[in-house]
């Protein structure tokens, strides 16, 4: 039987489907084995060749020529089973968390069914090959999930294979979702294969079926393409020596952190870590802290932002405050931080909140911040995408019963500003763009940084500084690491990370992990970065293929509707 049309089988060919026939019979069954499959190509388990055969069963269901309401019931329990299993790490930022986790899952888990559907309609209404629409419609709908609320770019097919550096080239030309494109075609080749052989029987001996072996030629030029690609990526770097950057790795719990009478601990940890660091031979070019690393918020208040506005914008930040009291803060902060650069002899970029007083309004930032020693000049850089729950509230206003998803409690709120600009910051002859927290992960938020570069010049290093010790070095660090790999090939960049708790890593031009620092652990990464001249075609076009596959998941329903309207009706008998 065709993938893409429902026929009667012989006898002898329904007896060598054992297999997708149990999955047919049990749909449950079917949608949960994918789920667990797929779970387990991905980190912890990180057995990345299952990905490739992890949809069959899912994918059987939809070429099933009954549609009945056990079919999407298996879909969704198999989104459920490995959003379930994916995300449990969420629960561990707080006692209340399970919420989140659950709800996440819930939500994600309804893609599942909703693929299922649309494939069913590509391949029973407007009679398109399984191995044509399964692709398309799986990656359009990927990449919708970059962009709900601040976006989930997370486990991507193409994710599980982040080790597998020739395959992984091909991201500088689709990004990651080139390769779940190939992944989800393998699928639908072995559901293929299962439902109508490769070979049929004739009186001459085996013959092969010539649908089939197109199929097969299809995925394998497909493949060997890839792989070719890959090899002549690989074949043309030419790494140069960068920047020496020292990467530091604190390994503060998150309970620890947020205690306020711990900041001078802190405080005394990063500046023993800085001085470690800066006493390495060769002397580091840069040394940089993890996301809100520095225990007080800075300040900054605009010259011509009149004295009423000023105060009514320090009424925003606490009851009482005064502007004699808030200036001298800013002045006594700025002092300690530029003490310490002094003392490092070197360049800190450091993660800090950040209180910023405009005429235009009051800011609260997740910023990276640079100090140059001897100067009193900054940079900063102000996040961008917030992580909804725990940087702001989603529909707040509208929905104010969202706080119960959130681990704050005792009337405080999370209320940070969106940044708005990816400026790129100078050091020396070196240019740095920075990602704050999870947005290493953020394929078309890094892009822009050199998509439309200041000056017209790219950055040199791709630098994230983030906090992963809301999750007790559980396997939402490792899935972060991978998620990032794709960044720095889809940009031909190297990465270099700072994460409480881990895994702080250096990652080069075609997404080789160099050096990574175990979870856990506290310490300094000396790394000397590798720069590299090329570019990519990602910069330049963007997700272009996940653009592409979502038009024509849009486009789906009213194709089916027009191709019914179009159908010649069938000639009533008298």
């Amino acid at each position: 039987m065709d993938a893409g049309t429902a026929v009667t089988q012989s006898p002898e060919e329904e007896r060598r489907l054992t297999l997708s026939e149990r999955a047919s019979r049990h749909p449950i069954f079917a949608g949960a084995l994918s789920g667990f499959l797929l779970w387990a190509s991905f980190p912890p388990l990180e057995w990345s060749v299952l990905a490739w055969l992890a949809l069959t069963p899912l994918l059987r269901l939809a070429v099933e020529p009954v549609a009945r309401w056990r079919v999407y019931l298996g879909a969704w329990a198999g989104g459920l089973a490995f959003w379930l299993c994916s995300l449990q790490w969420v629960r561990l930022t707080d006692a209340t968390a399970w919420t989140a986790w659950v709800t996440m899952a819930l939500i994600f888990s309804a893609w599942w069914p909703g693929f299922l559907a649309l494939t069913r309609h590509a391949v029973f209404t407007l009679k398109i090959p399984l191995m044509m629409a399964a692709p398309i419609l799986w990656v359009g709908l990927e990449h919708v999930r970059a962009f709900i609320l601040s976006g989930f770019p997370w486990y991507y097919l193409g994710h599980s294979q982040y080790r597998a550096i020739p395959l992984i080239q091909i991201a500088d030309v689709t990004g990651a979702l080139g390769l779940s494109f190939l992944i989800v075609m393998v699928n639908a080749l072995i559901v293929d294969l299962l439902t109508l052989p490769l070979l049929r029987r004739s009186p001459s001996g085996p013959r092969l079926r010539p649908r089939q072996a197109a199929r097969v030629w299809i995925v394998a030029v497909s493949l060997i393409a890839t792989f070719a690609y890959g090899a002549y990526r690989l074949s043309a770097a030419k790494f140069t020596e960068g920047p020496r950057i020292a990467l530091l790795q604190t390994n503060f719990e998150q309970v620890y952190k947020s205690d306020k009478h711990k900041a001078q601990d802190i405080l005394d940890t990063l500046d023993r870590l800085t001085l470690k660091a800066a006493a390495a031979d060769p002397k580091p070019d840069l040394v940089v802290w993890p996301e809100t690393s520095f225990p007080w918020q800075t300040i900054a208040i605009a010259p011509n932002l009149p004295e009423e506005a000023f105060a009514k914008q320090l009424g925003q930040v606490a009851d009482g405050l005064t502007a004699e009291f808030w200036r001298d803060r800013k002045e006594r902060i700025e002092a300690i931080i530029h003490a310490m650069t002094d003392a490092a002899g070197v360049p800190l970029l450091i993660g800090n909140l950040r209180y910023d007083h405009r005429p235009e309004g009051l800011g609260k930032y997740n910023s990276a911040i640079l100090f140059e020693p001897t100067s009193r000049a900054i940079q900063v850089y102000n996040k961008i995408q917030l992580v909804p729950f725990g940087e702001y509230i989603p529909l707040l206003e509208t929905l104010p019963w969202l706080t119960f998803f959130t681990p704050y409690r005792d009337g405080y709120l999370p209320t940070l500003t969106f940044g708005e600009e990816t400026n790129a910051l100078d050091l020396g002859r070196y240019r740095l763009a920075v990602g704050i927290c999870y947005e290493d992960t953020v394929p078309h938020l890094i892009r822009r940084f050199f998509h439309d570069p200041r000056d017209g010049r790219q950055p040199d290093v791709l630098i994230d500084l983030s906090n992963d010790g809301w999750f007790h070095e559980s396997e939402e660090l490792d899935m972060h690491l991978a998620v990032s790999v794709f960044r720095s090939v889809e940009n031909r960049v190297p990465l270099a990370r700072a994460v409480n708790t881990g895994l702080s890593a250096l990652i080069d031009g075609d997404g080789r992990i160099l050096q990574v620092l175990p979870r856990g652990t506290e310490g300094v990464l000396q790394a000397d970065v590798p720069l590299d001249d090329r570019s990519s075609l990602y910069i330049a076009w963007g997700d272009w293929l996940g653009w592409s596959c979502l038009a024509v998941c849009l486009g789906l329903v009213p194709a089916g509707w027009a191709s019914r309207r179009l159908r010649p009706r069938r000639p009533t008998q008298a």
